[in-house]
């Protein structure tokens, strides 16, 4: 086995390289030996995933399969190929996880619906999927053959090296007209301007999604004053690269734009993580300036729509505790404890900021979840009650009927 680790290490490099997608190496006795990649699991959800990795290794040596397209019931994909020497079976590369269907807020819907996980993982696991690659069962197959003749090579591999060499051809023409001084002038004045103009329009977009100024953001896209190209010549032979940093540059800006905009920090964490692993999974200058286009917009809606800048910290923590925890315990003892304050305090303090005591907000949060998850699943109306932290069903129908003027049943009815 260890006389072909750096051989079975430089095919996956060269398929991590090749897919833009994670490469696992998972030896025959289940222990991961490599791994390469950008996609990283969010720690939350690491218990749901951890046992992945021992269904995805192909331990029989003798099957005739070369490899397996694998789909879980979190509708991930993976690829999977059998590495031997000699009849000897050395372990599998796995390729993945990847999606085969755009993802959704239904697909995740139903992803925590059918592996019965918690609802307040429900953003999580969403921008978690939005950075997964998005590929097509054919080109899947594709990978799964490409690779199996890699590892049925193995052999080959570890005894030859191959030699490669560049080579350049000039094309320009030789001039000897000089440039003039007034040409030099005009085209040092435009750069400044243009120079200019970047910072500006940059200041400009930071203030947009600071404020949630959804509109403003529209009209600079509309107007084509933010591009990336202006600056992708700074590293000639690599403006993919450059382009890459430039976007990962924008990211920490715009995360830090909503910061201060009164994202809350899980909100923050999770759209940058997102944004960072489909930046270096660009392969084309067209797909990176689409990305940069949408990433401002993402932001400044996110900060629109969640921003609790306008409360003060004790009131932010309070929300976001309850956010995250939406189908936990939230009586107002529990949530003073994981605050460590006085229930006393948090009722007055969270009662003077949003004119609503701890019990109603919660029932307004619950209640919106529940109508969404009516509107969009066939579940009984007694799992959802559940499903969004009501241990009571009569309850549950109680405050139902208190916000939306009709039971749950007479609402899924209308809406039917």
């Amino acid at each position: 086995m260890s006389e072909y680790i750096s051989s079975i290490e430089k095919i996956c490099k060269f398929t991590l390289n090749l897919t833009n997608m994670d490469v696992t190496f998972i030896d025959s006795s289940s222990n991961v030996l490599f791994e390469y990649g950008h996609t990283q699991v969010p720690e939350i959800l690491r218990p749901y995933w951890k046992s992945v990795n021992q269904l995805l290794s192909l331990h029989d040596s003798n099957s005739s399969v070369d490899a397996l397209l694998h789909s879980t019931s979190y509708m991930t994909n993976f690829i999977s190929v059998k590495v031997c020497s000699n009849n000897v079976f050395l372990g599998s590369i796995v390729v993945g996880p990847y999606l085969i269907e755009e993802p959704n807020i239904l697909m995740i819907e139903n992803i925590i619906f059918e592996n019965k996980l918690s609802i307040s993982l429900k953003n999580t696991i969403k921008q978690y999927y939005l950075s997964l690659p998005l590929i097509s069962t054919y080109k899947a197959r594709i990978i799964a053959e490409s690779l199996s003749y890699s590892a049925l090579n193995i052999q080959f591999i570890k005894s030859h090296s191959i030699t490669i060499e560049d080579k350049k051809y000039d094309f320009q023409t030789d001039t000897d007209t000089p440039i003039s001084r007034d040409a030099l002038k005009k085209t040092t004045e435009k750069s400044i301007d243009s120079i200019e103009q970047i910072y500006k329009n940059e200041n400009d977009l930071l203030h947009a999604v600071e404020t949630g100024n959804v509109e403003k953001i529209e009209e600079m896209f509309e107007k084509s004053s933010i591009t990336s190209r202006d600056l992708q010549d700074r590293v000639p032979n690599d403006p993919l690269r450059t382009g890459k940093n430039l976007a990962f540059v924008l990211n920490t800006l715009l995360r830090k734009a909503s910061e201060k905009g009164g994202l809350p920090p899980m909100d923050i964490h999770s759209m940058s993580g997102k944004y960072a692993v489909q930046i270096e999974q660009t392969t084309t200058s067209n797909q990176l300036s689409e990305l940069i286009m949408k990433m401002p917009s993402e932001y400044c809606k996110a900060v629109k729509k969640l921003s609790l800048k306008n409360f003060n910290y004790l009131t932010q923590k309070a929300i976001e505790y309850i956010r995250i925890n939406l189908d936990g315990d939230l009586s107002l003892d529990a949530i003073s404890n994981a605050l460590d304050v006085s229930s006393t305090m948090l009722s007055r303090q969270f009662k003077k900021e949003t004119k609503q005591n701890i019990t109603e907000y919660i029932n307004i949060q619950r209640i919106n979840e529940a109508v969404y998850i009516m509107e969009n699943q066939g579940i009984s109306i007694t799992d959802i009650a559940y499903m969004v932290g009501f241990n009571d069903l009569n309850y549950f129908t109680k405050v139902f009927k208190k916000l939306k003027g009709m039971t749950p049943s007479e609402y899924r009815k209308n809406k039917s």
